[in-house]
Order: C-alpha cells, then sequence, then structure tokens
C-alpha cells in the first residue's frame, strides 16, 4: 500500500514538473521571446511587394499618344510546386505559350523563365486557371508604335528606364514616376489573403504633350525623305515653327533610327536640327540687312555699286554668281544674293556693331529649347577677326550656325522683331489630383529690330521669291518671303572650300507679311544638282502648299 502511494506521489510530482516546466518555458516565450516570435509571425503574415513605376505617356499637340508604357509579364515555372505538369503545358499551349520537354528534363528550381512581354489579358486566363507552380513578373515596357516617325524628337530609354535623349532625357524626371511598396497578407498555405490597395497614381509620372502636330510632322517627313532618295545627301533636316510663340510644329533629321529597335550606330541619335554646326551661306544674310537698317546705316532706297560682279580685298577677290552691272537697289541686292553688295553693306555696319546683332539674333548662343545636346555654333571674339571676317560673314561664311538658330532668326523678323525660345513641349499633364496640367507658356527673349525694320525685311525676302532667286519656293494662292543659301563646305583635306561640296538651305515664311508659319530645310552635300534655288525651295514649296491646306491658313495672294 505504502509502495502504491509513493508511485502515485513520484507520478504527481513528476507531471507537476512536466507542468512547471512549460509553464516556466511559456512565461520564457511571452515575457522573453515575446518579440523575436512577432517579427518571425509578421515576416511570415505579411509581405510586400514593389510596383515598379509607370512611366509618363508623350503626345501630340492633339493629344494623340507617340510613346506609352504598357505592362509586360514574364511567365516563369516554380517545378517544386507543380502537381500536375501534362494539364500546366496544355493550358499554356492554349494561350500561345510551348514549354518543351517533360518535368524531368529540367533541374529541380524554383525559377524556371519560359515566357517574355505577355500581354495582361493573356496572363489574366492562365490565372483563372489557378495553377500550382507558375509564377508573373511584370514590367513596363516602353512602346514607340510608330517607330521611326518622330525619332529624334522623342529619343529612347536606356535598360535602366531612364531617358538617353530626346524628350525621354529633357524630362526624365517627369515622365519617371516613383516605386511604391503595397503591403499584402498571407495565410497559412502562402495565399494572398488580403492586398492593401494602394494609390495606383503615385507610381505613374506624368505625360508630355508636345507641341508638334503629328500631321504636319507626316507631311514634312515625308517630303524629306523623297528628297533625300533623289539627292542622297549627307543629312537633310526640316524644321516648322510658330514664328508668334517659338513652337515647333515639326522637326527632322535624317538619317534616323527606329526607336523600337536596337541601336547599332549610335551617331544616327544625333540630332541634326539643334545639334550640328554648318556655315549658313546666304540665308544668314537677313542678320546682315536687318542690322545696317535697324542701325539707320542704309535705307530700303539706298543704291549699291557691285564692281561688275568682282570685288578684290585684300589680294582677295569676292565673286558673285549674277554679275548685275552699276548700281543696283538694295531689294535687287538681296534677290539676286549679292555676295558683294552684303559686303559693302557690312563695312557700313562695321565690326563690332556686326558682332551685337549676330549674338543679339542669338547666334553663338544656346536658343534654350527643350532638346538635350544643342550645340552654340561657332564665332571668333571681333579681336580675333582678320581683314576678311566682316566681309565673309556678311554673306555666311566664317561663323558656325545651328539649323534651330537659324529658322529662330527667321522667325524674329516673321514676328515683327521679337524673338521667341523655340520649344517641343506645351503642357506636362500631371498625375496629382490638385493639379491637374502645366501649360507650359511662350517665352520671349528680346526684341532684336524694331518693328519698321522687321517689315522691310520681310518685303525684302517676299521680292527674293517674287523675282529672284527663291522663284521655285512661290506656292499657289499665298505670298511667300525667303532666302536662298548654297554654301561652299571646307575640304577636311586641303582645309579650303571646297568646289565639290556644298550645303543647299531654304528658309521661308508664310504669308510673306503676316507670317503664320516658318519653314527651314536644309540638304548637306546633295548628290547631282547643288543649288538651293533647284534643290532646296521646290522641296520648301512641297512642304509648305500642304501645311498652309491642312492648317487652314486663308489665301493671301489676289493674283492668284
Amino acid at each position: 500500500m505504502i509502495e502504491k502511494n509513493s508511485r502515485k506521489t513520484v507520478l504527481i510530482i513528476a507531471v507537476s514538473a512536466v507542468f512547471f516546466l512549460l509553464f516556466i518555458k511559456l512565461v520564457y516565450i511571452q515575457i522573453f521571446l515575446h518579440h523575436k516570435i512577432d517579427a518571425v509571425v509578421k515576416k511570415m503574415v505579411n509581405c510586400k511587394n514593389v510596383e515598379l513605376p509607370k512611366r509618363g505617356d508623350i503626345l501630340d499637340s492633339k493629344g494623340k499618344t507617340l510613346v506609352a508604357s504598357v505592362k509586360k509579364y514574364t511567365i516563369f515555372l516554380d517545378l517544386k510546386l507543380i502537381e500536375d505538369f501534362s494539364r500546366l503545358k496544355r493550358i499554356l499551349l492554349e494561350n500561345g505559350i510551348k514549354v518543351e520537354g517533360e518535368i524531368g528534363d529540367f533541374k529541380k528550381t524554383s525559377y524556371l523563365p519560359i515566357a517574355f512581354n505577355i500581354n495582361s489579358d493573356v496572363v489574366d486566363k492562365i490565372k483563372n486557371e489557378k495553377l500550382k507552380g507558375v509564377g508573373f513578373e511584370n514590367k513596363y515596357v516602353r512602346q514607340y508604335p510608330e517607330g521611326r516617325f518622330l525619332a529624334h524628337v522623342l529619343g529612347i530609354i536606356g535598360s535602366d528606364g531612364n531617358g538617353l535623349e530626346g524628350i525621354e532625357k529633357t524630362y526624365n524626371e517627369c515622365l519617371h514616376g516613383n516605386f511604391v511598396v503595397a503591403k499584402m497578407r498571407r495565410d497559412g498555405r502562402g495565399h494572398i489573403i488580403q492586398d492593401e490597395p494602394f494609390d495606383k497614381v503615385k507610381i505613374e509620372g506624368c505625360n508630355i504633350e508636345l507641341s508638334i502636330d503629328t500631321a504636319i510632322q507626316f507631311i514634312a517627313e515625308q517630303e524629306l525623305r523623297r528628297a533625300f532618295d533623289k539627292y542622297k545627301p549627307q543629312k537633310a533636316i526640316c524644321i516648322i515653327q510658330n514664328p508668334k510663340t517659338g513652337s515647333i510644329l515639326a522637326m527632322v533629321s535624317l538619317p534616323d533610327f527606329n526607336s523600337s529597335d536596337k541601336i547599332v550606330d549610335a551617331s544616327l541619335l544625333r540630332n541634326s536640327s539643334i545639334a550640328d554646326i554648318y556655315e549658313p551661306g546666304s540665308t544668314f544674310k537677313i542678320v546682315t540687312v536687318s542690322a545696317a537698317l535697324d542701325l539707320g546705316r542704309i535705307k530700303f532706297s539706298d543704291s549699291f555699286y557691285l564692281e561688275n560682279g568682282r570685288y578684290k580685298i585684300t589680294g582677295h577677290t569676292i565673286r558673285d554668281d549674277h554679275k548685275i552691272q552699276g548700281f543696283v537697289s538694295l531689294s535687287k541686292i538681296f534677290e539676286q544674293s549679292s555676295n558683294i553688295g552684303m559686303v559693302k553693306i557690312a563695312h557700313e555696319i562695321g565690326s563690332k556693331d556686326f558682332y551685337k546683332f549676330i549674338r543679339k539674333f542669338g547666334f553663338y548662343s544656346l536658343t534654350g529649347i527643350d532638346l538635350p545636346g544643342e550645340a552654340k555654333g561657332l564665332l571668333m571674339n571681333t579681336e580675333d577677326w582678320n581683314a576678311l571676317s566682316l566681309p565673309t560673314i556678311s554673306f555666311g561664311q566664317g561663323i558656325g550656325v545651328t539649323a534651330i538658330q537659324i529658322i529662330n532668326a527667321f522667325s524674329a523678323i516673321a514676328n515683327d522683331g521679337i524673338l521667341m525660345r523655340p520649344m517641343v513641349v506645351q503642357n506636362i499633364q500631371k498625375v496629382d489630383s490638385e493639379v491637374a496640367s502645366s501649360i507650359l507658356k511662350s517665352r520671349e527673349i528680346r526684341r532684336v529690330v524694331s518693328i519698321k525694320t522687321a517689315r522691310v525685311v520681310k518685303k525684302l525676302l517676299k521680292n527674293v521669291v517674287d523675282f529672284g532667286t527663291g522663284k521655285s519656293a512661290k506656292i499657289s494662292g499665298y505670298t511667300v518671303g525667303g532666302k536662298t543659301g548654297t554654301s561652299q563646305k571646307i575640304d577636311p583635306a586641303t582645309k579650303t572650300y571646297s568646289r565639290k561640296h556644298y550645303t543647299a538651305s531654304f528658309c521661308g515664311m508664310i504669308p510673306a507679311i503676316t507670317p503664320e508659319i516658318v519653314i527651314l530645310v536644309v540638304i548637306d552635300e546633295p548628290k547631282g544638282s547643288y543649288y538651293a534655288s533647284s534643290v532646296v525651295s521646290p522641296i520648301f514649296a512641297n512642304i509648305a502648299e500642304r501645311v498652309v491646306q491642312y492648317l487652314g491658313i486663308e489665301k493671301d495672294d489676289v493674283g492668284c
């Protein structure tokens, strides 16, 4: 009996000891391991998903989408979780995704990518089948649906999602968007049981609305490509600008590239319209004449002796292609693009004043256009000018300019003497609910000449097209004012002006006296004929005729 009670006592003590130890353990866990266990549980239950930023769209002036970011998926297999491989293969194949081999052919991995850049509608169908072992990763893919269209303006992005060229680079910070961490919860089996909502607006970048009109851009590109195929030049440029606001309506640089393709030749990324420097030739004569008129050194009624087409200066001879006899009017000098006439006008201005007006028109300065890679051009200080500098610069030799500088100078004349900042973005559409958009206003840089001077120069430009070298720039029903330019290029081998390689250009405005648009066309080293009057002016006319009809500009030439 005593032995039986002893066993019972031992059992009670043992059980009590176990419960006491469990109690001690529980107290230890509750008090001393509470924070550690709580952290482990939270880690198991709570999870985070990083939502990738969605880059903003780029739109044209009418709201048409030119560039967009589309969510695409990578589909992968977790071979450790697959239960029915045959069913999995069949369902994937029904959705256009083929998996070769059997499950035993693969290494047991948790990540085996099998399809890339899959659309969300396909992913949704596969998700509805609730296949175990199938996973999805998403990313935003930049799409340029128009291919080469407007390539240099739109630009491209790099593998890191940041802009490398064009608008993509200039407005990268606005376009980029933000990473957002979304909180989720899992049940004991790892299934998502709660997905806390997040503000999807936060991941989206701003949309950028351009001043570019795709219809006008299409016309410019189509006509310039035809000319490029015909003349086989090194480069070709066309810019169309609203002179009143500075807004760029079209910008084409050839050769170009397809934004959706892998870029093999990095030189194609260079936007020649703003980055390449060339000698402008006779298109620069508007600066010379404008400066002389505005300073009161010459009058519209003045006449000049043109030395019968040959004018010697310090051992060098300045020649005119058109040998005009005797004294001729200022208008005649401009119509026939007389270099000798420009030299005589430049001497009336003087080096220092001429230099000031060149700078005033925006040359040897950045225009401030909202595109990357702009060059400021080339111009020596007057202290470094020699006896030939003033004469040659007066007709566009010995100075380096960009196409955007030339058209902006012509637009200043078209705009009654006020120089505007050229711009390709007119609106930033913010996703913030408080501020729907930020309209970018046109910006006046300065007045370069008086209204009176600008209107005299516009009359001179009209006469160039009506009676002079720009006759082939005429279009039916409209007055046109403009200037041709045929400039010799420097031969890299001899370091002298070549007699084979030329840059032909024409810049014009429509209507001539009250311009609505200004158009510049530049053809670098055309094969065959190289005179601007026969090569570039007709290209200008083809573009201008289509653009004025599209814009509905009222006809002003009553004689047509």
